[in-house]
């Protein structure tokens, strides 16, 4: 039985896949109209030398124009489609050479050829989108008639896959980002007589960092922060396994009990990838506003006095799965009306310099009649700093002040 409705996966991939399929499928790159990056320019800029070219491009097929995500050489980051190579080459199922464009009937009358940038040669292979499609090109061009040797083919495509691998690790990161975002527990509800604020910015795709918060069965509010050694894929599939960890302990435990049954449960885990972790985990009694936490390794958790001082509250031991068997210990702290408790990771340090008396002066300097969540997310803004390479994450637990 057949049915009209249905069309088999092969075609909808590869030069036979319908249009509609095809722009669907360079929507989900996310590479249409973002900035040149310096992992694809480095890939045009060797080839224009490799082939003594005038100019290289990976080109991305729009519905009516061509957008360049990296190229060198006279051409314009944008053109019209239907005046392109690009679009001829993604019809083909491997590299399209054109020898001398004069004489080819399909181009000898193109602008491209007949004005700027007088295309004679092009050699362009497709690059394909997470669905198989194609949605693109790398290609070479010149203002004079070449012949391209099968050796300078098979060149072509060994960069063109090299440029592949890239795409590919591009959208498996931002996928996973947008499952880690998913996972992440919905922001509760502040307890009565406070306000809670978030923020959680990756510094690439996956995170290395995590937090968790809620209420306990004691009716105590909890606070988890916690920062995977690293950056990138490796750390995020860490900081899942040890958020994982901490929620199967059921939160019931004091602090310092809770950091040890996690470390019990990952220390061989933890050994055997290389790693280890920071956390700060809280209890703080809404009621009273006592807190007790245990620190391991993290050390940059703060509480935010009304008067403007600012207190440090220092670790009580190593990070996680950095020594087997370890304990820790627990301290407390108080929350008084108009206290606030900030919880972040290293990254909000990184993006103040590394200096702790910069960032000492962020906190103090912050508006007090900012909500919390206007204030961290203030706190950790990337905007205007450069070179801020690691994650940041944050928890800001203000405790309203007595009204007069």
């Amino acid at each position: 039985m057949t049915s009209t409705g249905y069309q088999s996966e092969s075609r909808l991939s590869g030069a036979e896949a319908p249009e509609w399929a095809r722009l669907e499928d360079l929507s989900r790159t996310r590479l249409l109209d973002t900035p040149s990056e310096e992992r694809f320019d480095r890939i045009t800029r060797l080839a224009q030398g490799l082939f003594g070219v005038s100019a290289a491009s990976i080109s991305l097929i729009a519905e009516d124009r061509q957008f360049l995500k990296s190229f060198v050489g006279p051409l314009a980051r944008e053109s019209e489609r239907r005046d392109t190579f690009c679009t001829e080459a993604i019809k083909s199922s491997g590299t399209m050479i054109v020898e001398n464009a004069l004489t080819d009937e399909r181009f000898r009358q193109s602008p491209l050829v007949t004005g700027n940038p007088h295309i004679q040669f092009y050699a362009g292979h497709p690059l394909t989108g997470p669905g198989g499609t194609h949605v693109g090109t790398f290609c070479i061009i010149d203002q004079a008639p070449r012949v391209f040797s099968a050796e300078q083919q098979k060149i072509l495509e060994d960069l063109t896959e090299i440029i592949q691998r890239e795409m590919n690790l591009s959208w498996d990161i931002d996928n996973g980002a947008r499952v880690q975002r998913a996972l992440l527990a919905p922001t509760p509800p502040a307890p009565a007589g406070y306000s809670l604020g978030t923020c959680f910015y990756p510094a690439s795709g996956l995170s290395g960092d995590f937090y968790e918060l809620g209420m306990t069965a004691a009716g105590q509010f909890r606070i988890t922060v916690g920062d995977a050694m690293g950056k990138g894929i490796g750390p995020g599939i860490v900081a899942g396994t040890v958020r994982s960890a901490f929620a199967h302990t059921g939160w019931e435990a004091g602090p310092s009990r809770i950091l040890e049954d996690v470390s019990g449960s990952l220390d061989d885990t933890l050994a055997r990838v290389g790693s280890y972790a920071t956390a700060f985990h809280a209890l703080i009694d809404p009621a009273t506003g006592t807190g007790h936490y245990a620190d391991a390794g993290q050390g940059l958790s703060y509480i935010l006095r009304s008067d403007f001082t600012i207190e440090r509250l220092s670790p009580t031991g190593p990070p996680l799965g950095l020594i087997p068997g370890q304990s820790w210990e627990t301290h407390t702290f108080r929350l008084a009306p108009g206290d606030a408790l900030l919880v972040p990771t290293d990254g909000l340090l990184d993006l103040h310099g590394g200096d702790l008396g910069r960032l000492a002066a962020a906190l103090d300097s912050r508006q007090a009649q900012d909500h919390p969540d206007t204030a961290v997310k203030k706190l950790c803004d990337r905007r205007g700093k450069h070179g801020i390479l690691d994650d940041i994450t944050a928890v800001l637990l203000q405790r309203e002040a007595e009204s007069d």
